[in-house]
């Protein structure tokens, strides 16, 4: 089955959050959330509350379902449950969530526009190829290739809706291979991240995860070495991730967590410098959560660029294709005009 989705995560956060401050037991909060939930979410949370008014520990209740729940969510509720910070804990991992929506909702928003001029450019043309053919059927001899590959007519828009089907149904499938980790190429991500602009963007992002994460892991007073895996697997990027076993070596060997991460090559200075103070003045996990927000409305700035550099992409797409027509039609309109001189 698959994890909970992020909005879903959200919600429970926070409403667990909120019932938690008012002193509501744990077992009634949760029987609330089953009650609540819909879909193969309802028959997950079902099987909790029953663990629960067993008397299992929340913590127990959900590693039965670990499957449904990303590891960060389990390891903060794992922590906040024994040094009894649960309300708190519930509450940072609300705000997270909504951080993360809050970014994706920015790309959807700034990409949906040229997305609509783009599937409109790719309607319009499919028009054009079936009604050229019906004037010619009406008015002319032969109908008007528009495309230069000889699709006119039902015929040709039937193979055109079936190119672009088949175009979709593969980008839709190399996303879905990409996300379960089908293609986790370290030296293909190396050379991503080595992209003017794009590079920085996707680095700023993956370091606003990655601080997020130590800063509410280290908040809830899990060890410095143990946290470490977490933040690099929240970053989502083989590339950073291929230096976590080095990052917790270090550690092991009583290496400062600067020190270590500076050893990657990854990290900027303006991510290390505050890091280093923290560690200096026992305030590491302050100096991390502030850094999170720093690099939270980073995260903004660089979603707002990459939305621009696929922008720019799909309007470059729809403007060659309008060129690839204009062009066709003058090669064709100046080609009949020196038949027609010939003919003279």
């Amino acid at each position: 089955m698959s994890k909970i989705s992020t909005a879903q995560l959200l919600g429970l956060c926070g409403r667990m959050a909120t019932s938690l401050e008012a002193g509501i037991d744990v077992r009634i909060a949760w029987k609330r959330e089953s009650e609540r939930a819909r879909a193969s979410a309802a028959a997950t949370f079902s099987k909790i509350t029953s663990s629960l008014s067993r008397g299992d520990s929340l913590t127990d209740a959900l590693a039965e379902h670990r499957d449904r729940f990303p590891a960060l969510f389990l390891q903060m509720v794992e922590i906040g449950e024994a040094a009894g910070k649960l309300p708190a804990v519930f509450g940072r991992l609300a705000a997270h969530y909504e951080n993360r929506i809050r970014l994706r909702r920015l790309f959807v928003a700034g990409i949906t526009w040229p997305m609509m001029q783009f599937f409109a450019a790719i309607f319009i043309v499919g028009f054009l190829i079936w009604i050229l053919d019906a004037i010619a059927q009406t008015r002319g001899p032969a109908a008007y290739d528009i495309l230069g590959i000889g699709l006119t007519g039902s015929h040709g828009l039937l193979i055109y809706v079936l190119l672009w089907v088949g175009i979709f149904s593969l980008t839709i499938l190399l996303f879905f291979l990409i996300r379960h980790g089908f293609f986790q190429n370290t030296l293909l991500e190396r050379a991503i991240f080595r992209l003017p602009v794009l590079g920085s963007c996707l680095s700023t992002i993956c370091l606003a995860r990655f601080s997020w994460t130590l800063g509410l892991l280290l908040e809830s007073g899990m060890d410095v070495r143990r946290v470490v895996p977490y933040a690099f697997s929240a970053t989502g990027s083989q590339f950073f991730m291929q230096y976590q076993v080095r990052v917790s070596s270090a550690l092991q060997q009583g290496e400062e967590l600067s020190v270590a991460l500076l050893s990657t090559g990854i990290f900027p200075n303006d991510f290390l410098d505050p890091l280093q103070v923290g560690e200096q003045t026992g305030r590491l996990d302050e100096s991390m959560l502030r850094l999170a927000e720093h690099y939270e409305e980073r995260s903004r700035r660089a979603i707002a660029v990459i939305t621009k550099i696929i922008t720019f992409f799909v309007w470059a797409m729809v403007a060659a294709m309008i060129i690839g027509i204009i062009v066709k039609m003058v090669a064709g309109y100046a080609g009949f005009l020196q038949q027609l001189s010939g003919s003279h």
